[in-house]
């Protein structure tokens, strides 16, 4: 396909190294000649300096042929106006980053007016994140599928846990709980795992399973460990809005610390919350707000660095649950050796929301992509498919019978109400969602087919 990039920053550079890798032709507008520069040299796209906004620019850039523009430009209005000139021109489809909490009523009439195809709210998307994995303490990482019936969550294997150096297979026998082992990360390589798999100590494991069915498997791996009642949260910018918004009466029991006083006062007129006016980089002012006693701790703060470290002494004092936000992406692996382990990341979700549109622009007649996620530090993808036909090979074939790829998995399938962790026996039928993983990348479930 041909796909014009508005923005070579982080995000607009992280998605170029996917879709070139997956052989689309990509061209990329940028007012800030050396990142564009430093873009096009790493990748093998069509760099063009210049505001993305500007007609004649887009007109030269062959906008009318392109099957889809991308605005990733750090100013949401910008991004809007991109891709209203851009449908008007010709463009086949149109996706715009959105982070402004102002314009969220308007997103709708947004997606109309301006003729977008799809917008993404990197913060708010964050702040969805924030709220499953407070849900399972343990966790490093969960994903949704299939509108909320099933969880993805990473969680790390240790010394003590009553799973390390079981077999997957015995691993079944010995716990009553439906669920799956569906990716292993042990080092540098990802594994999709074979019944005979024996997990190890400092193994960074995926499962799959329903809500209920992976609260119990929590449950038995952490003892008595609750979800999180007393929240203590660093920052008040829009992730923390988002979250306040979606945690409800419950961000009443939440400390919020912000060094700007301005949006100290904003946020508490606008939840009725209390949020403390300080440093949240001082141990003196996080011993007084209680951080030796909470159950989670939230550092979300603008300042990548400043999460980091006071994720550390949380860490250090030992709070149950900890999630760190980072916003670069080449700091996310650093974080994670350094002993953090749970990061949420506005921009990772930015780049697989738009790397799931791309696939399902194909909108294949069999199957279509309903969610995309990288699991396992980006080296599993997770995709849930739509089965819309028979599918030789696919439906109505045991899954022990179903040539697949060296290196992929059938994970689950939703059928109406119901969540099957498949065994060999287990068929897909027309109209079930089945949930998918792979070592590579895959755009339609046949693509596993072997």
């Amino acid at each position: 396909m041909n796909i014009i990039i508005i923005g070579s920053g982080t995000v607009g550079s992280a998605i170029c190294s996917q879709l070139v890798k997956e052989g689309h032709d990509v061209t990329v507008i940028d007012s800030d000649e050396k990142s564009l520069s430093e873009i096009s040299n790493t990748y093998d796209v069509t760099g063009i300096l210049g505001n993305g906004a500007d007609i004649s620019l887009l007109s030269d850039a062959g906008v009318e042929n392109a099957d889809l523009l991308v605005a990733v430009a750090a100013m949401d209005e910008i991004n809007m106006l991109c891709c209203y000139a851009a449908k008007k021109l010709g463009a086949s489809y149109t996706v715009a980053r959105i982070r402004n909490p102002e314009y969220i009523p308007f997103m709708n009439l947004m997606k109309s007016d301006a003729n977008l195809s799809m917008t993404i709210n990197p913060e708010y998307a964050t702040a969805k994140e924030i709220v499953r994995n407070l849900k399972f303490p343990g966790a490093t990482k969960v994903d949704t599928f299939c509108d909320g019936m099933v969880e993805m969550a990473e969680f790390t294997v240790t010394k003590n846990s009553p799973i390390c150096d079981l077999s997957l297979l015995d691993l079944r026998e010995k716990l009553n709980i439906k669920f799956l082992v569906c990716g292993v990360l042990r080092g540098d390589k990802a594994y999709i795992p074979s019944g005979t798999f024996v997990l190890k100590e400092g193994d960074s494991i995926c499962i799959t399973a329903s809500e209920e069915e992976l609260v119990k498997f929590f449950r038995l791996l952490g003892g008595k460990r609750k979800k999180a009642k007393h929240l203590i949260i660093t920052g008040a910018g829009r992730t923390t809005y988002y979250l306040a918004k979606l945690l409800g009466k419950s961000i009443a029991n939440a400390t919020i610390i912000e060094r700007d006083e301005a949006r100290c006062e904003e946020l508490s007129a606008e939840y009725n919350i209390s949020v403390t006016h300080g440093d949240s980089t001082s141990q003196e002012l996080l011993l007084e707000e209680g951080i030796e006693s909470c159950d989670a701790f939230l550092a979300l703060s603008d300042v990548d660095e400043e999460n980091a470290i006071v994720s550390m002494y949380a860490k250090k004092m030992g709070v149950p649950q900890i999630i760190t936000m980072i916003r670069s992406l080449s700091y996310i692996n650093f974080f994670k050796d350094a002993g953090i382990d749970s990061i949420v990341s506005p921009k990772s979700s930015t780049v697989d929301y738009i790397l799931r549109f791309v696939r399902g622009m194909a909108d294949a007649q069999d199957s279509e992509i309903e969610s995309l996620h990288t699991v396992l530090d980006g080296k599993i993808e997770a995709l849930e498919f739509v089965i819309k036909e028979r599918i030789d090979g696919l439906t109505e074939t045991p899954i022990s019978k179903i040539k697949r790829i060296p290196n992929s998995l059938i994970a689950c399938i939703a059928r109406g109400e119901d969540i099957i962790i498949p065994s060999g026996n287990d068929i897909i039928k027309i109209g079930d969602r089945v949930i998918v993983l792979a070592t590579g990348s895959i755009n339609n479930i046949k693509d596993i087919l072997n």
